[in-house]
């Protein structure tokens, strides 16, 4: 077992720090350690992360996860830390390449917290960042990088924050906005319960009241969709099509029924779902 630690150092070279800066700086680092963690299966809530080992002079502390991990855990948070520091300070040339080798799982919005560690910076202070090698097998298992404003600021941009795709949701009418310069309505998604804004041209209104005659109808409506990779929420920009969901009977789902026969092998199909259902 282990513990994930990371130091930082604020306001370095310098003689102590604002209570202003000190404070957003703090938040800034623990939403981005809380985002990591989320990332890698690990608990994200508040109070997860303990300040230690203060030093004076410029502002250095340790920030510690609250709790042991797996070995290969704690290693995979480092590589993953490690990954976007190297991004931040890579050169003009070497800078896309490695922003490449950042993790897949490392999230687009832990990426863009990462980059606002650049907040209340100077334009000439940098941000240590000391990271943890445990596998290190020489003395010195801390290495500290230092990444200013304008490398943060650059790490940012990387990070393609929407993305525009064709496509549809589907879910129960919430809330329509007539009114509005750019009319919508907002459509509570099926599946995730997400309110979902649709945009819709004045052309189309008479297909939209014909929407919410029906109370407790499901909706289809498909358009173009921008999906907004920090939040993770969309919005239908241009909605083109308005459709009730097809409605099942009874007997359209007892049909589903033995469509799939032999797929369970030699187990029962309540055997077959408990076995898919299983966390191990």
């Amino acid at each position: 077992m282990a513990r994930i630690k990371i130091k930082f150092k604020l306001n370095p070279g310098r003689e102590g720090v604002s209570l202003g800066k000190l404070s957003k700086q703090t938040e800034n680092i623990e939403l981005f350690l809380r985002s990591l963690a989320s990332d890698l299966g690990l608990d994200a809530s508040t109070d997860m992360w303990r300040a230690k080992d203060f030093k004076n002079g410029s502002c250095i502390y340790e920030a510690n996860y609250d709790a042991v991990v797996d070995d290969d855990v704690a290693e995979e948070f480092t590589e993953c830390a490690k990954s976007l520091a190297l991004a931040a300070i890579g050169n003009a040339k070497s800078s896309a390449q490695l922003i490449s080798k950042i993790p897949q799982k490392i999230s687009f919005e832990t990426r863009e917290k990462f980059s606002n560690l650049r907040e209340r910076l100077d334009h000439d202070e940098p941000l240590g960042i000391c990271i943890f090698d445990a596998n290190n097998k020489g003395k010195n298992k801390w290495k500290w990088s230092y990444i200013d404003k304008l490398q943060f600021e650059e790490l940012g941009r990387s990070v393609e924050k929407e993305i525009k795709y064709y496509g549809a949701v589907m879910g129960f009418a919430y809330e329509w906005t007539p009114g509005a310069d750019k009319p919508f309505i907002i459509v509570r998604e099926l599946n995730t319960g997400d309110l979902v804004k649709c945009l819709y041209r004045d052309d189309d209104y008479s297909k939209i009241a014909k929407i919410f005659q029906k109370k407790k109808a499901v909706i289809i409506i498909s358009g173009e969709i921008t999906l907004n990779q920090i939040t993770n929420k969309q919005e239908v920009t241009y909605a083109n099509d308005f459709e009730y969901a097809p409605e099942f009977s009874q007997d359209d789902y007892e049909k589903f029924f033995g469509c799939a026969e032999g797929l369970s092998g030699n187990l029962s199909s309540a055997d077959f779902i408990a076995l898919g259902r299983r966390d191990d």
